[in-house]
């Protein structure tokens, strides 16, 4: 886990332009096995395909303080409306802003089991998952648990031990053993911890994970959800 921290520590978030995610449009025409020649094709008449082509490369391609006509939101719109006839499996619709940089990518590094421990992915077997730009400094764990199976839990990778995360639902790392948890981080007087088990709905506690542990580091759970899109 600390390899993998240090690595998103560094990482480079964002683009430098801020703009339309061309990543995100690959994406989608890999999953639909579409091309951008269909979609000008399908899009425009005969006599704007030409020069559609070469607006929709200027976009894709573009070059610092390039003049703009025809615009990225103008490509959104129609690439939207375009891809949105081909959605498959319960598909989200896809809007415009899903082209126009409200979305980050962020790495799924690994599982979390029903006895509340994370088993990590190998560099090979990470996938990225689609989320909102805020997290774009994030990593994610999918359940593998009953009877969230599939959710995605987002956390900030930490180095240290974070007292944000205190008395908090998250994920820790057992010192000594190098086990990570996923469960109520609560200190005690001696500056160890007990990682528990809570019900949500009255906040009981229903077990121990782990009890007077040192961690290594702590994180507070950021959000969770489940995914609409997945990147390969």
């Amino acid at each position: 886990m600390n390899n993998i921290i240090q690595k998103l520590m560094t990482k480079k978030l964002l683009n430098d332009s801020f703009g339309f995610r061309k990543d995100g449009l690959d994406f989608l025409l890999r999953r639909y096995n579409k091309k951008i020649i269909n979609f000008v094709n399908e899009t425009y008449s005969q006599s704007d395909k030409r020069i559609k082509q070469i607006q929709i490369s200027k976009i894709l391609n573009k070059k610092k303080n390039a003049p703009k006509y025809y615009t990225e939101i103008d490509l959104a719109r129609d690439l939207a409306k375009w891809l949105n006839q081909y959605r498959i499996n319960g598909d989200d619709v896809i809007t415009p802003t899903y082209f126009l940089g409200n979305s980050a990518r962020i790495d799924v590094i690994g599982a979390l089991y029903s006895n509340g421990q994370v088993d990590l992915y190998k560099k090979k077997d990470i996938k990225k998952v689609l989320t909102h730009s805020r997290y774009a400094d994030c990593v994610a764990i999918i359940s593998k648990s009953q009877p969230l199976h599939g959710a995605i839990k987002i956390f900030k990778p930490k180095k240290n031990v974070y007292a944000g995360a205190d008395n908090r639902l998250g994920f820790s790392q057992d010192k000594k053993t190098k086990i990570i948890y996923f469960g109520y981080i609560e200190p005690k007087s001696n500056g160890r911890y007990d990682i528990l088990d809570k019900s949500i709905s009255t906040g009981k506690t229903l077990s121990i994970m782990a009890e007077n542990i040192e961690l290594l580091w702590s994180s507070r759970l950021s959000t969770s959800f489940f995914p609409s899109f997945w990147e390969y």
